[in-house]
């Protein structure tokens, strides 16, 4: 994938939050979020703001999921699943639009790796 995007708040909730497979999840997440907050110095822990990043999170599945449907992908020229078969300059303008809390570098690499889990793997 790259370079390590840097450490941000967003970015640690959303690289946990996108293992959760359903709500029973959400403890064992929320505790893994807690420790990593904390050993980054990130801040406290909030609730609201991970609810926001779920969201988002779930928004992301619905789209990447649907492939070939979704209006950002853009199949590459490469045998197999790429990065580029997705937009993500386009997707991130547009989810800035709804998700106006994030930043545009964090939902540039959360897009990243959302497409990687959602998509390539």
């Amino acid at each position: 994938m790259g370079q390590k995007p840097d450490k941000t708040y967003d970015y640690i909730c959303f690289s946990d939050v996108v293992y959760e497979r359903d709500s029973s999840d959400f403890k064992k997440i929320e505790k893994k979020i807690k420790r990593r907050l904390k050993y980054y110095n990130l801040g406290p822990y909030d609730q609201e703001r991970v609810a926001y990043i779920r969201n988002l999170k779930n928004d992301l599945c619905r789209e990447i999921s649907q492939s070939t449907k979704s209006k950002y992908y853009n199949k590459s020229d490469f045998n197999y699943a790429d990065l580029s078969d997705f937009d993500i300059d386009k997707m991130t303008s547009d989810y800035l639009k709804t998700y106006t809390k994030i930043n545009e570098s964090d939902m540039s690499q959360i897009f990243k790796f959302a497409v990687y889990i959602y998509y390539m793997r």
